[in-house]
């Protein structure tokens, strides 16, 4: 997961609400599926993450990776937010 901060000095009083989140999902990935997710990586920039509560990047493969291969990790992404939304 991809997160900014305020540290490049734009406005975004919520990053650490937003951080937490990740967190949680983060741990609960781990505890599901452990590896699924690669360690969450902070920025100075906000991406946008300002406008919503709980706004996340959550990118799925790479350039090494087939659309079967995310479109099956989706699946296990879908299990793991929906333990974190419950």
């Amino acid at each position: 997961m991809l997160f900014g901060t305020n540290n490049g000095g734009l406005w975004h009083p919520n990053w650490n609400q937003n951080l937490k989140f990740a967190v949680k999902v983060q741990e609960k990935a781990e505890e599901m599926y452990p590896g699924l997710f690669k360690p969450i990586m902070l920025t100075k920039s906000r991406y946008n993450q300002h406008t919503a509560k709980y706004a996340s990047i959550i990118e799925v493969g790479a350039t090494g990776n087939t659309l079967e291969q995310c479109l099956t990790s989706m699946k296990y992404l879908s299990k793991v937010m929906d333990e974190v939304l419950k």
